[in-house]
């Protein structure tokens, strides 16, 4: 088994191989793709992605390769570092090159990119996801909809009408019951209100019997106060001539003529 075959398997494990004098290979998830030439969407899977690193030191995997091959640790390194050696030089040289089974380095004139391979792997998180034939997928679009779809969209389009509906009846019960102000605005009274109402008779009350006691007592001293009246003998009628003189004989006039 070869370097790049030895490091794919490392990845599936350890989803991380560290190349000692040349960097890091990983495998991450990578989101569904589009395929333009096939026409095809590929699913959700997991690629392999390098990071150069040519101080890296990586002696996990060749005690891995070593293992792998029945070698000694220090015989694995050097075929690991025979690898890479010649990895380098077609780096150096600008000429593009494929690592079986990991990708292809692309070398341009300031950079280096490497494209990965998707892995489709047993990884849980992708299990049932399959490629989606795009061309086959518009001629299904196509056809009639079937009864059984039909009835489905109508399903789907009363719950969405209940929902509708819902939303705002539970709003209304909600506020009903947290914030029953908003709704049917503040109470008349309220406990406080009526304790202080009851006080407010009872001062009352006290005043008006205060003021009825005061006046009775006004009354009484009035009547302690006030004297008999002395009764007036009657006044008699007495008549203003003289009745003390005597009565007298009137004279009888002469006859003075002759």
């Amino acid at each position: 088994m070869n370097i790049s075959a030895l490091i794919l398997e490392y990845l599936k494990v350890r989803h991380k191989a560290t190349l000692t004098g040349f960097g890091d290979f990983l495998l991450e998830n990578a989101a569904a793709v589009l395929n333009p030439e096939h026409k095809t969407l590929l699913p959700p899977a997991q690629k392999i992605t390098y990071k150069p690193d040519y101080e890296a030191q990586g002696p996990d995997f060749e005690y891995f390769v070593a293992e792998q091959k029945g070698l000694t640790a220090a015989k694995a390194a050097e075929e690991i570092k025979s690898q890479i050696t010649f990895w380098k030089n077609k780096i150096n040289e600008g000429e593009n090159f494929t690592v079986g089974g990991l990708g292809i380095f692309k070398i341009s004139a300031d950079s280096v990119h490497f494209e990965g391979n998707r892995v489709e792997g047993d990884h849980s998180d992708f299990y049932g996801l399959e490629e989606i034939n795009l061309v086959e997928l518009g001629k299904s679009r196509g056809k009639s909809v079937t009864t059984s779809e039909r009835k489905e969209y109508s399903l789907v389009k009363s719950w969405v009408w209940l929902l509708l509906l819902a939303l705002p009846i539970g709003a209304l019960a909600y506020f009903g019951v947290t914030q029953p102000e908003m709704l049917f605005g503040r109470k008349s009274f309220t406990p406080a209100s009526l304790e202080t109402m009851k006080d407010t008779v009872k001062i009352v009350a006290a005043r008006k019997d205060t003021v009825n006691s005061m006046k009775v007592d006004s009354a009484i001293a009035d009547s302690n106060n006030t004297t008999a009246a002395v009764p007036v003998a009657p006044k008699t009628w007495k008549s203003k001539k003289n009745t003390t003189k005597k009565w007298r004989k009137p004279k009888k006039q002469g006859n003075h003529s002759r």
